[in-house]
């Protein structure tokens, strides 16, 4: 009886937990991100290859490029995708939300709100994004 008990209490934190999870959270836009460092500073060319390299590390993908501007998209086990806007220059980047599907995305009393999950992939984007540049930046 008590095993039937516990089994029946781990059920029911696996199935509350994975409600948690996909309960949307306040989309975070990062702040932008300063890539010039002492050691010197990257070209504009630099920066965007940071991008890309740093995207391909988390199966991001190039979805459209323009000098300043490119447009990385990431999809999830074709569950979930998302889209981003990078904004760069020589000292910098800005990640900026552009679209999702099945993210849960929408607006409450003008907070975007979003699947928790995307936060994540953003985070770990920008840190990959932040480590290229700072690769780079060293192998001058």
């Amino acid at each position: 009886m008590m095993m039937k008990k516990m089994m029946a209490g781990v059920a029911l934190a696996l199935v509350f937990g994975a409600a948690q999870a996909r309960t949307p959270v306040a989309l975070v836009e990062p702040e932008r991100v300063v890539v010039a460092a002492s050691a010197g500073t990257l070209t504009p060319e630099q920066v965007k290859q940071a991008i890309v390299r740093g995207g391909a590390r988390f199966e991001w993908t190039v979805v459209r490029e323009e000098a300043g501007n490119i447009q990385l998209k990431y999809n999830k086990q074709n569950k979930h995708e998302v889209v981003v806007a990078i904004t760069y220059d020589s000292t910098g980047y800005q990640i900026r939300y552009v679209s999702s599907v099945n993210m849960k995305y929408e607006t409450i009393n003008g907070t975007p709100m979003i699947h928790p999950f995307y936060n994540t992939w953003v985070g770990n984007l920008s840190r990959a994004i932040a480590s290229e540049a700072t690769a780079a930046v060293a192998g001058k």
